[in-house]
């Protein structure tokens, strides 16, 4: 083992061993070293990885994508890999380069599988893991996806317009509001914008769309 201090003390505070006692974690941290990377120097490429769970213990690692632009700047306690791990890959999805003198701890998928069988909440922890970052990226989807409040006002009401471009919110505002699956609050604040823009005129439930051009640079 060549673990610091420092690298224990990170790794105690990790999702895969907060469930281990003590007196567990001292073995499993026995098997476990680090490996130390210079500042820029490249720990995965697309082409060269290592099927492992790395866990940085000190410095910084950046994700990086093909352009050199980058994703994620992933310090003490953060991990990578966790995703990609079990899965039959060829391809690496990003760079990662010490964006500061780093060091990481390896976690091979071999090394994980004994690791889960002799204790099996941390497979369950690793499962709980996952299953956030599935979380936190559908939501990120869904933001790239979805199209704000206004968006979603003015779209009904272009698609709602007759020739003359007069809108009749049928059953009132409240209903409109459950219709767009937004709250009447929302909606209000909506109809104000673009009237105070001067897409539209309100005159209670009926509204006059002035012009059907388009929103860019109207949700700010």
């Amino acid at each position: 083992m060549n673990l610091t201090k420092a690298d224990q003390a990170v790794l105690r505070d990790f999702f895969l061993f907060q469930s281990l006692t003590g007196e567990q974690q001292v073995p499993v941290f026995e098997e476990l070293a680090a490996q130390s990377f210079p500042k820029g120097e490249m720990i995965y490429t697309q082409h060269h990885f290592k099927r492992s769970l790395g866990i940085v213990t000190a410095g910084e690692v950046a994700a990086l994508k093909g352009s050199g632009a980058m994703l994620n700047l992933l310090t003490a306690g953060q991990c990578f890999g966790a995703a990609a791990l079990f899965a039959p890959i060829a391809e690496y999805v990003t760079e990662l380069q010490a964006r500061k003198a780093c060091r990481i701890v390896f976690i091979s998928d071999q090394e994980l599988t004994l690791l889960f069988q002799r204790y099996p909440q941390m497979a369950l922890d690793y499962i709980t893991f996952l299953s956030g970052r599935i979380q936190f990226l559908n939501q990120k989807i869904d933001s790239f996806t979805t199209p704000s409040a206004q968006e979603a006002v003015w779209n009904w009401l272009v698609a709602h317009a007759n020739a003359q471009g007069c809108v009749t919110a049928s059953g009132g505002l409240t209903r409109l509001a459950k219709e767009l699956n937004i709250g009447r609050a929302t909606l209000y604040r909506s109809l104000a914008h673009l009237e105070e823009k001067g897409y539209i005129v309100k005159q209670g439930a009926q509204i006059m769309i002035l012009h059907c051009q388009s929103l860019e640079g109207l949700i700010k």
